[in-house]
């Protein structure tokens, strides 16, 4: 009786595997076929509906077995010999046990496959391959960009473990955006950064961290079932493109409250105000009221035209043009969340229009230029200048260069990527075909929600967007209390005396900032327990106070550390109207 095992040559585990199971002492005559080297093989084998980059096929009289069941058929043949052997075969013979371990043996195979950089047997789709490396290339960027944001958003030199590999992950990306393993790690240290940053305040970092979330979830789920990397991508980008759309739609939501609308107040007309010349010259009541409500409409239009085929791409260079506008403000550091902006656009690019954008001249020679030296010092010298920018908070100037950088590959997008056919052929996929990760954009828009539920407001995407809700004082148009059930927002105080804490001494500095009682509790947490605080609580007025007594007292309100990554309060400012 003869066999044949058709394994990937390429793949460690699988010649191990074979190897040790020492298969010709125990069955008899075995044929190994290598599929790397044996096209007909693979060829007929896939005419026979099996993929042998999702599992080894084994051939015996009987039949064909994949996967599970091939391992399952190697057990069967195995000698038994060698403490290894043993144990695989003790699991693998049974076929229940083989089917559960199986994924994680194939999750363990695509890993290694990726890790040495070897590509799968089956043909690549150059389509998707295109939109990848697009979305690659300014993912880099950003990583580039948002350790930058972190390391100067204080006037302390802020610096993580994680921050010189995201630098050095993302000029890597930004050069070779190809390099899957380069994109693999870059995911997972910016998900180690985000965590050892929270809390923060910073509305891009809480739309990063679902992006990473998908990218999480989609590549475990695409792992296990040993799926191509054009399958895990497009099914991660429909999840992205929501994240976009959700952040478009409370962008606008929020803003709908008096005193965004007022243009002596609005954040619309400070960060026009920061504008560079001649633009901020501009400052007249029709431009207030065209910045305000300006907002509103282009968002607004962004979405539509994002979501109907044969305007999307318009809507891409709206989307871009527009963030990229906002960037040049010096009021914050918006090129890093203009850069993510971009990034989830790109998402909207369909594969056929992506390659186009690859094959374009002006991209193959700009990718051509990013590979060489003089291209890695151009990359250098520009996030060099930012930086140095960014430490002397000169925001404006740290804009001008990040548009010197963008404006070369943004231009060739628009212009090589305009090509309605291609767009109408594609309809706009809003949903992904793995369904858990459809679940992401609607937790992303419960995020979103949470201050009209009297939960957190810090990363809510409250974007600069004057919302006042708390301390049972709301400023929104539509809803004019919280809506509950919780009521967090409502309990609020003010810092009127402190002693033996730095912490609570700079509370005072503030006369019209109170905060969340929830984030008082967070930080007292923090300060000597034999530290003194005096505050205002709503109608009453506590006198100074151990706050070993406070917490003693209502520290048991607060979450695990953890919870409390993500679920924190902004500074309440009671200031009526409330200004930007």
């Amino acid at each position: 009786m003869s066999f044949t095992i058709y394994y990937d040559g390429d793949c460690p585990f699988c010649t191990r595997y074979v190897a040790m199971s020492r298969l010709r002492a125990a069955a008899g005559p075995v044929s190994l076929i290598d599929l790397r080297q044996d096209a007909a093989a693979r060829a007929r084998l896939g005419a026979e509906g099996l993929d042998p980059d999702t599992g080894m096929v084994v051939e015996t009289p009987a039949g064909l077995y994949h996967g599970a069941d091939a391992v399952h058929a190697i057990s069967a043949m195995s000698s038994g010999a060698g403490l290894l052997n043993r144990l695989a075969a003790t699991l693998f013979r049974h076929r229940a046990l083989a089917r559960l371990a199986y994924p994680v043996l194939r999750a363990g195979r695509n890993a290694a496959l990726l890790a040495l950089g070897r590509s799968p047997m089956r043909a690549a789709d150059p389509a998707e391959n295109a939109g990848f490396e697009i979305f690659a290339r300014f993912f880099g960027l950003f990583l580039i960009l948002n350790v930058l944001y972190y390391m100067f958003r204080a006037t302390a030199f802020d610096l993580q473990p994680t921050s010189v590999p995201l630098l050095l992950l993302g000029l890597a990306l930004v050069v070779r955006p190809a390099a899957k393993a380069i994109f693999v790690l870059s995911v997972l240290a910016l998900a180690a950064d985000s965590w050892l940053h929270a809390p923060v305040h910073s509305n891009h970092t809480m739309l990063a961290n679902f992006l990473i979330a998908t990218f999480l979830l989609g590549g475990a789920w695409h792992m296990l079932r040993g799926s191509s990397w054009e399958t895990f991508f497009a099914a991660v980008r429909p999840t992205g493109r929501v994240l976009l759309l959700i952040m478009y739609t409370f962008g606008i939501f929020h803003k709908i409250n008096t005193d965004f609308l007022n243009p002596e107040t609005s954040c619309a007309v400070a960060l026009w105000r920061e504008m560079p010349a001649p633009l901020a010259a501009i400052d007249t009541a029709w431009m207030h009221y065209l910045a305000i409500y300006g907002t509103f409409v282009v968002e607004g239009v962004i979405m539509l035209m994002l979501i109907v085929p044969r305007w999307r791409h318009l809507g891409i260079i709206a989307g871009i043009g527009f963030h990229a506008l906002l960037a040049q403000s010096g009021y914050a550091m918006y090129p890093v969340f203009t850069t993510l902006a971009i990034v989830l656009h790109i998402l909207y690019l369909p594969p056929a229009v992506a390659l186009r954008i690859s094959r374009h001249p002006r991209y193959r020679a700009l990718d051509a230029f990013l590979r060489r030296p003089a291209g890695v010092a151009y990359i250098v010298a520009a996030i060099g200048l930012i930086g140095l920018f960014a430490r002397d908070w000169d925001y404006r100037m740290a804009a001008f260069v990040w548009l010197l950088l963008a404006t070369w590959p943004l231009a060739i997008i628009a212009v090589a990527g305009f090509h309605r056919a291609a767009h109408e052929h594609e309809r706009v996929q809003l949903w992904s075909p793995t369904l858990a990760l459809n679940l992401i954009p609607l937790v992303f828009f419960l995020n979103c929600l949470s201050p009209y539920f009297g939960l957190k407001t810090a990363q809510s995407m409250n974007m600069f967007a004057n919302l006042r809700l708390e301390g049972g004082v709301s400023n929104h148009l539509v809803f004019r209390d919280t809506i509950g059930p919780f009521t967090y927002l409502d309990d609020i105080v003010l810092v009127t005396d402190a002693r033996g804490s730095a912490t609570l001494t700079a509370a005072l500095e503030h006369t019209d900032i109170s905060l969340v009682y929830y984030e008082f509790l967070d930080m007292l947490e923090d300060v000597p327990p034999q530290a003194e605080v005096a505050f205002v609580r709503g109608p009453y007025a506590v006198p100074l106070t151990p706050v070993a007594e406070i917490m003693e007292r209502d520290g048991h309100i607060l979450h695990p550390e953890w919870v409390r990554k993500v679920f924190h309060f902004l500074p309440v400012m009671t200031e009526t109207p409330r200004p930007c």
